[in-house]
């Protein structure tokens, strides 16, 4: 049976900005800009990456086997798996911009499948949860009156939140080098930092609620992967 539930909400004036970057190795990467800067890094979903690929590698395999039933039966087994983790995700974001009063901001990832380039971006962007962890977090924020906005992710991975060079390369998938500046920083924060730089300049700019940030320090990466707390209560 299914139940729609209804109630009025009075929306929330935010004063920071909560951004959140989609990921493979991490689902999520979420940083705060507020009126003192960049605070409060968090990183989710690390697990999904692994049972992604594990299930994709074993339907590859029943398929070869022409076992049709049961890749039906392991796609069940899946997303039994996926589901209960973009929930625990979606209401960590939810309830950090409600205790932080601010508005919660996406990389819109409208059409990835189609600009992917390549057969693994295929298989990743065909495989994540992004618009199902993307349509949880939007639904939970409206039941608590938080704004939801999307933004252009164009060009936020490729650049350098410090100087604003796209002059960058990988080091590693999970690390990247500013060739201008020489900063070497977690790629999936880079792109969160400057997922909120990019709606604050946005918004702020046109006349919207909040106070313009005086310096934006770097945040410490330490002691804020949510993954662990994740795992103790599975």
């Amino acid at each position: 049976m299914h139940f729609t539930v209804t109630r009025e909400v009075t929306t929330i004036q935010p004063r920071a900005v909560l951004a959140v970057d989609l990921g493979e190795k991490r689902l999520a990467t979420t940083v705060l800009l507020g009126q003192t800067g960049f605070k409060e890094p968090r990183f989710y979903g690390k697990p999904a990456r692994g049972i992604r690929r594990h299930y994709a590698w074993l339907r590859k395999r029943l398929g070869e086997r022409k076992l049709l039933r049961v890749i039906r039966k392991v796609k069940n087994t899946e997303r039994r798996k996926i589901n209960p983790l973009c929930h625990q995700i979606s209401y960590a974001i939810v309830t950090q911009a409600k205790a932080n009063n601010a508005a919660i901001v996406l990389g819109d990832l409208k059409d990835i499948r189609g600009k992917a380039r390549g057969r693994r971006m295929n298989r990743i962007a065909g495989n994540m949860p992004y618009f199902k962890l993307t349509k949880q977090i939007e639904y939970k924020a409206n039941w608590e009156g938080i704004p939801v906005h999307l933004v252009s992710e164009r060009g936020t991975s490729k650049t350098c939140h410090r100087c604003g060079s796209t002059d960058t390369s990988r080091l590693v998938q999970s690390v990247l080098e500013c060739h201008s500046c020489g900063l070497i920083y977690n790629a999936d924060l880079n792109g969160a930092m400057n997922i909120a730089k990019r709606f604050w300049e946005q918004a702020f700019r046109n006349g919207a609620a909040g106070s313009t940030p005086v310096t934006l320090p770097e945040p410490n990466l330490r002691a804020h992967d949510e993954e662990r707390s994740y795992q103790k209560k599975r």
